[in-house]
């Protein structure tokens, strides 16, 4: 999913932190090893259900990624940047305007179809034969023979589309199942969901505005071996506002765990809890996909430094 409500902002403070400095690598062409970083220096978590193990910072495709009318290249260079810097998954979906065939035209167009995690969803409500139709075209779009996660978008029509999607994973054509939410209301019907089918992961919000999912659906997904995939990380930009749009310092206490934008310091918070899998911030832009790898390096803050984030967000 996207959120780049506050691009500008962050734009201009990662020039002043340095974080821009990253971007350079997006220069160079190719998928070399020169090119690559190392990426056994990054944070990987492992999905419960095979033991695969993803970098935790990908890629969501929402909002302008889609928009096929805009700067394709841009698109193209976020993907490549991602990639290079280390990053495997990529979310997208049908209902996300153009997205999918921007993320198959430039994953093709990079040979870099082996070198991701894709996921996309079934989104339409209940009727089985349209989520196939969906899925179908979905194939063409990314211009795929498999996905490596296929979810049941929003909860609409869970019980059919799990159906589809658990057919095509006997298939080959789907290596895990999941589903998605976005709202606090659906939290008790995600948490159902988990308990009562046999899913591999479960994407919902989760931020420094936002833990309601700490309550019941992680709990659920850690005694079921779901793993988690969070969307909305940045809260649709709106973190961005009172902390770099107001020119606010990063916390001393807040670079001892190598935080030196508040990219970082947002997804830090995130990865910090031991249930989190992946997280999937929204850009279009190749630096603001370098500054969210960086925050996989060094370590994560402890549940102590988490409980000091929230504090102080929450203070501003």
């Amino acid at each position: 999913m996207g959120e780049r409500s506050n691009s500008i902002t962050r734009k201009k403070f990662l020039k002043l932190s340095g974080g821009a400095v990253g971007a350079g690598l997006i220069a160079t062409s190719g998928f070399s090893s020169s090119t690559i970083a190392q990426s056994t220096d990054l944070l990987h978590r492992t999905i419960h259900s095979t033991g695969e193990k993803v970098p935790a910072v990908g890629l969501g495709t929402a909002l302008e990624f889609g928009d096929i009318t805009a700067n394709y290249s841009k698109r193209k260079n976020a993907i490549k940047a991602l990639i290079r810097e280390g990053g495997k998954v990529i979310d997208t979906s049908p209902t996300y305007s153009n997205a999918e065939k921007i993320v198959g035209r430039a994953l093709d167009e990079l040979g870099a179809r082996d070198k991701c995690f894709l996921a996309t969803k079934i989104s339409v409500r209940g009727d089985k034969k349209e989520g196939i139709d969906q899925s179908i075209q979905s194939y063409k779009d990314l211009k795929t023979n498999s996905f490596n996660l296929l979810q049941v978008h929003n909860l609409r029509g869970t019980k059919a589309h799990l159906e589809t999607i658990n057919a095509l994973k006997k298939e080959g054509k789907v290596s895990y199942t999941g589903v998605t939410h976005f709202r606090d209301s659906q939290n008790e019907d995600a948490a159902r969901v988990i308990e009562n089918n046999k899913i591999d992961f479960i994407q919902c919000h989760y931020n420094l505005l936002n833990r309601s999912i700490e309550q019941r659906v992680l709990p659920a997904a850690r005694e079921h071996g779901v793993a988690v995939m969070i969307n909305v990380p940045f809260a649709r930009g709106g973190l961005f506002g009172p902390t770099a749009g107001k020119g606010l310092a990063i916390p001393e206490w807040a670079k001892e765990f190598g935080v030196d934008s508040w990219g970082k310091f947002f997804l830090k918070f995130i990865l910090g809890h031991k249930d989190i899998t992946v997280v999937i911030p929204g850009t279009i832009n190749d630096y603001h996909v370098v500054d969210n790898i960086g925050a996989l390096r060094g370590r994560l803050p402890t549940e102590a430094e988490r409980k000091r984030m929230v504090t102080f967000i929450n203070d501003l």
